[in-house]
């Protein structure tokens, strides 16, 4: 009797070091954080980012408010800068070409609709800019993120009268 409850002790000791053990491995086995000094985020990370802006320039030019619109103008440009710097290629493409051939043009035309306060000239670049996104997402298999002209603001917080 003495041993069995010996070994149905051992047993039970060695079953909780297998466990464990078992716990100890699963958790080394997963990958180590991502250093905070050198993150980078990832392409979708950006482009929420920039989405963010691109509803924001909406809703600054539906209010004529011409300083929060140039804002965001600048905050779209600084945001493909990012991309280009910290994810220059996706997929085996350069996403410089990509951005620029997209992008560019639209930019430059809704810096100078909102410069010379021209809702129509605004309204024109503005689809161009969505438009270039959706090509995008279309030729690399994410068409079904379609972006359009937002019908209510993300952010309730932000004023967007002057």
């Amino acid at each position: 009797m003495i041993r069995q409850n010996r070994i149905s002790r051992v047993t039970a000791v060695l079953a909780i070091l297998l466990l464990s053990l078992a716990q100890m491995n699963s958790a080394t086995a997963q990958p180590p954080p991502k250093d905070p000094n050198n993150y980078v985020p990832g392409l979708g990370d950006l482009m929420g980012s920039l989405q963010v802006q691109h509803g924001k320039l909406w809703f600054a030019d539906s209010q004529q408010n011409w300083p929060l619109a140039a804002y965001a103008v600048d905050a779209i440009r600084e945001g493909i800068a990012d991309m280009i710097v910290l994810r220059p290629r996706y997929k085996g493409e350069s996403i410089v070409e990509m951005l620029s051939l997209l992008t560019a043009k639209p930019l430059q035309d809704l810096e100078e609709a909102v410069e010379e306060k021209d809702d129509a000239s605004f309204m024109q670049a503005y689809d161009s800019l969505t438009e270039g996104c959706n090509v995008c997402h279309r030729n690399h298999d994410y068409g079904f993120i379609a972006i359009q002209r937002p019908t209510l603001p993300a952010w309730t917080n932000l004023r967007y009268r002057p």
